[in-house]
């Protein structure tokens, strides 16, 4: 018992030793002393290893500002009700650095290389990073050549007729193409401004290491709308591309954007330097899955290149709760990976000593050795309907069901899926949160 008092003892030691340190640095050097930059990268990486949460995020910043980049931190989750971030290593949480204008009840459809990509009540789109408090106003939507604003910009008109001939490259679209039935047979399509986020908008993927002077976006829009759009620092408005399939994810990987269709085709983009469009070809086979049950399909690239498609699926059952009656709506996910060598998709049972994180966020896939408090064999998800959790939100039901539904707090809440064990777990450090808006996950940056 003294033993383990002691060994206590001196962690804390330890610990109160290392902040000295990281706050010397951080701190202006009198002359003849040394700065962080002189210090040795394995120094500095030993350091920020062993420091507390928030000590860490300030050391963190204090070297990325003299050019050190240390370990990428494990992911954290962002709870935008809230305007704070968890922290899944440490099971600790902070108050996030972006201002109310970038953050504060946004709606976060977006996260890479450490920025998220947020949508406000009024349409617009920013890109922010939670760690060091920048933000940055992405292309405004109306930079689509058939969305204008109306009534002040309180409700956005999309031409529908113009848009389907971008969508399908000047053909009519096919008969069996899933639309809304005002969408295909009106001339117009309107929603209001906060609607935007709920039935237009799907998720906005970054290109990696984006900033806000440099940066290639992709906006994946509602499956009924289903063409995507891209946008760059360089060009900076939307260009909406071709796509008869509709997008249903993407992510940047290898210095492109990939993304799967709603019918399983896995595409790569490539922009014209010319004309500034952005035109897709078929990188893989067609993905083949079972549509009973699904929900969403991730695309993904695990940590030797390979990649990934997760599946995630919902079904009803009997409620096993003796003191609930009804149906309760159960998760469950299915991995495949491409195997090149043999051209083809195979499913994976087990996927070693990774983990994979989806929802609105680029779908990551990370080694869990280099990368600590994160369980191997995982799926860390989050909830990426946001139509359907404004809904509860509206009808006072984040945490509860009518009469006649399935209890879908599974679907709805945060959670992670053991892929071997195939049950969700729960994720003790998170405790009791708002659903809405919808958490999120990213990885910070404090470049």
């Amino acid at each position: 018992m003294a033993g383990s008092r002691r060994h206590r003892q001196l962690q804390r030691q330890r610990e109160r030793q290392l902040a000295a340190a990281a706050a010397a640095a951080a701190a202006p050097a009198p002359a003849g002393q040394f700065q962080v930059q002189h210090l040795p990268s394995d120094l500095l990486s030993e350091i920020h290893h062993r420091l507390a949460f928030l000590t860490r995020l300030a050391f963190a910043s204090v070297c990325a500002a003299s050019g050190h980049r240390l370990k990428p931190e494990t992911p954290w989750l962002i709870l935008p009700a809230e305007n704070e971030v968890l922290s899944l290593a440490d099971g600790e949480s902070a108050t996030v650095r972006t201002s109310d204008v970038a953050m504060r009840g946004h709606v976060a459809i977006g996260s890479s290389g450490g920025w998220l990509v947020t949508a406000d009540d009024r349409g617009a789109l920013r890109m922010t990073n939670p760690a060091t408090g920048a933000h940055a106003d992405l292309p405004a939507i109306t930079t689509v050549p058939f969305i204008h604003p109306v009534s002040g910009g309180h409700w956005f008109c999309l031409h529908v007729e113009p848009f389907l001939q971008v969508r399908f490259g000047g053909q009519p679209p096919p008969p069996t193409t899933e639309r809304r039935d005002d969408f295909s047979r009106g001339r117009t399509y309107t929603v209001t401004a906060a609607q935007m986020r709920q039935v237009f908008y799907r998720k906005v993927v970054l290109s990696e290491s984006p900033r806000p002077n440099s940066y290639a976006a992709m906006l994946i829009m509602d499956r009924c709308t289903g063409a995507p759009a891209f946008a760059t620092a360089e060009d900076p408005s939307w260009r909406m591309a071709r796509s008869p399939d509709a997008v249903e994810d993407a992510i940047h990987h290898d210095g492109r954007f990939l993304s799967i269709t709603y019918t399983g085709r896995v595409e790569a983009w490539q922009r014209d330097a010319v004309t500034g469009e952005f035109t897709s070809g078929e990188v893989a086979p067609r993905l083949a899955y079972e549509d009973k049950h699904l929900r969403r399909k991730y695309l993904a690239a695990s940590t030797d290149g390979r990649l990934m498609a997760v599946l995630k699926h919902a079904k009803e059952e009997d409620n096993d709760d003796r003191y609930s009656r009804g149906k309760r709506t159960r998760v469950f996910f299915k991995v495949q990976i491409l195997d090149r060598v043999k051209g083809r998709w195979e499913e994976a049972v087990d996927i070693g000593d990774t983990a994979l994180f989806v929802g609105v966020n680029g779908s990551l896939c990370l080694s869990t050795r280099d990368h600590q408090g994160i369980r191997p064999g995982c799926i860390y998800f989050t909830d990426d309907e946001v139509g359907a959790a404004c809904l509860k939100k509206a009808n006072c039901q984040e945490r509860s069901y009518s009469y006649g539904q399935a209890d879908d707090q599974e679907l709805r809440d945060v959670g992670l899926y053991n892929l071997k064990a195939g049950r969700v777990e729960t994720i003790l450090a998170l405790g009791k949160h708002q659903l809405w808006p919808p958490p999120a996950w990213f990885t910070p940056s404090f470049l």
